[in-house]
């Protein structure tokens, strides 16, 4: 269940690079189906498939929501320290 979550946060973060917010939906009700899957692959028992899918859904959401808070800070870092002035003489 480790494997999974990390994947999950992991892909939620990919996803934060290059889609919108309404791209975490689909994602989401495919990671609970592909943990449904491996936990009845796995034969659990309901409760431990139930906080599989738990965990992966909420990893993939927590995910994506800390690969947008790194992108747009690290965007806010280079802001800061990039150079917006020119060396020339703008009356020329």
């Amino acid at each position: 269940m480790i494997w999974l979550s990390i994947v999950s946060l992991v892909a939620g973060a990919l996803l934060a690079q290059r889609f919108k917010i309404i791209a975490l939906v689909p994602a989401t009700l495919v990671v609970v189906v592909v943990a449904a899957g491996v936990g009845l692959a796995q034969i659990k028992g309901v409760w431990s498939i139930l906080l599989m899918i738990a965990a992966a859904s909420v990893g993939i959401q927590a995910g994506y929501f800390v690969g947008m808070l790194i992108q747009h800070g690290l965007s806010a870092l280079f802001a800061r320290f990039s150079d917006t002035t020119s060396a020339r003489d703008p009356a020329r």
